[in-house]
């Protein structure tokens, strides 16, 4: 009887086997991970379309009045604005003693997505969350990454001539730009934007502020967590992304291309 005998692989032809493998690896990684970036931004682009039509038949069902960017009462014995899109503190930081000691606003609670204005269109709160923002407290995720435009119903800054805010409707005639308080303010609302994915090193309050001055001095930045591209919406409804044109390290110089962009989406000059 002939007995037959499985020859194993040399020492040699497993390490070409390995180097093989690992080759292919190499190269089909970059472009797992790519397709992961690409899918999570797809995602969020979605996320931001579905607020910023929340935005849009909120105006529509108030008489045309502009959902508010401020998160903050009237400084009595009003916690948050009822007229709030989302109020809450958004930071893994110490939580902003101007929301008192109120844990249901507090980064990992959903209280405060509830309370917000957009809540009765979205109902959902993944929507209000990036799904590349992996932020969390102890085991709790950070429950918002977005934050609205604070010249929408909020709050001026870097005005030449004034300042005004949710609360003093009566100076806006201070102001050179304009502080949008309804619809039809917003003359071009396929240019001016509402919302945005915020950076989670400046995220906090639920609005984000655009210095309209000659230079920045405000930290609120938008995130790079979509390879160095972040999504924002328009007063229309429309959502898109936009490749970071420099480094970050410049947010806060006078020539920096994003933050000039950026500007000129803000808001607009008075007629």
């Amino acid at each position: 009887m002939l007995e037959t005998r499985c020859r194993g692989f040399t020492l040699i032809e497993l390490l070409v086997v390995i180097a093989i493998i690992a080759i292919l690896a190499s190269l089909l990684l970059p472009a797992l991970s790519n397709g992961k970036i690409k899918a999570q931004q797809i995602k969020c682009l979605s996320n931001l379309n579905q607020l910023s039509l929340a935005a849009k038949m909120y105006a529509d069902d108030s008489q045309g009045m502009l959902v508010s960017s401020w998160p903050l009462g009237n400084g009595s014995n009003v916690l948050v604005n009822p007229y709030s899109w989302c109020p809450g503190w958004a930071s893994t930081k110490p939580q902003d003693p101007a929301y008192g000691p109120a844990p249901q606003f507090s980064a990992t609670n959903e209280y405060a997505l509830r309370q917000g204005k957009l809540w009765d269109y979205a109902k959902t709160a993944s929507v209000y969350r990036c799904p590349a923002d992996n932020r969390d407290i102890g085991v709790l995720p950070v429950v918002r990454s977005y934050s609205m435009n604070s010249w929408m119903n909020g709050k001026s800054y870097g005005d030449p001539t004034g300042k005004s805010n949710f609360t003093t409707p009566s100076e806006d005639a201070t102001l050179t730009y304009t502080l949008f308080r309804k619809e039809n303010q917003v003359a071009e609302p396929s240019k001016i934007w509402c919302l945005i994915d915020e950076d989670e090193s400046s995220i906090n309050d639920s609005m984000f502020m655009v210095d309209m001055g000659d230079q920045n001095t405000i930290y609120d930045m938008p995130s790079n967590r979509h390879g160095h591209t972040y999504v924002i919406t328009f007063a229309d409804g429309h959502v898109e992304g936009y490749k970071m044109l420099a480094s970050r390290l410049n947010w806060n110089q006078s020539d920096d291309p994003d933050w000039n962009r950026l500007k000129e989406m803000t808001t607009v000059r008075k007629q």
